[in-house]
């Protein structure tokens, strides 16, 4: 029943992302509307998001699975967040890339950065 569930809300949200596609080129940094599908590869894993107002926060939902029919040895993964306006989530991705969600206004919309991981040395 789990699986059925995870690989429908899987299935919503890849139709989601071929009615408004964002390509893993255009996430250097993109602004996402509510429901509007956000698309990525990146470490071999496929993941799609979107997100919700919900009460004033950006209530974001992740579906992680693997790529071009690999979903087979790793079930999809869905991930929800819950981001005030003007506060930021960071996902780390096994690309040594990570993604800054920022939950703008009032929760109208949300800013993705696709930035590379960087050390700091003290």
């Amino acid at each position: 029943m789990k699986t059925r569930f995870i690989a429908t809300a899987l299935c919503g949200a890849l139709a989601l992302a071929a009615a408004t596609p964002v390509s893993a080129a255009d996430w250097s940094e993109t602004t996402m509307k509510p429901l509007m599908a956000a698309s990525l590869t990146a470490g071999g894993v496929h993941v799609v998001s979107y997100f919700q107002p919900i009460k004033g926060v950006c209530r974001l939902t992740m579906v992680i699975g693997g790529q071009d029919g690999e979903t087979q040895d790793v079930p999809p993964t869905r991930v929800e967040l819950t981001i005030e306006p003007g506060r930021a989530a960071y996902v780390d991705n096994a690309d040594g890339k990570s993604s800054r969600f920022t939950c703008l206004y009032s929760a109208e919309a949300m800013n993705v950065v696709r930035t590379e991981r960087l050390a700091l040395a003290r």
